[in-house]
């Protein structure tokens, strides 16, 4: 590994199931807004849908998910 700093890092974020294929759109550049994402499943809202799926991403589409909507108001309430 060589000099470490924020490339070398994963973050896993939780994804509705249904927003998965939004999430990937989002990250290829096919749409402008991400889908809501939270940290943890326990701080997604319940859903008779389904549930949450977790994804890991590079710090670089982190970064890119996070200047469009911030982890805490996910909903841009």
């Amino acid at each position: 590994m060589g000099y470490p700093n924020n490339t070398c890092m994963y973050i896993t974020i939780f994804v509705h199931h249904m927003q998965i294929d939004e999430m990937f759109d989002f990250l290829n550049d096919r749409i402008d807004t991400p889908p809501p994402y939270w940290y943890h499943s326990e701080d997604a809202p319940y859903s008779i849908s389904g549930g949450y799926a977790a994804i890991n991403v590079d710090y670089h589409n982190y970064k890119k998910i996070r200047t469009e909507r911030s982890w805490d108001n996910p909903l841009n309430v």
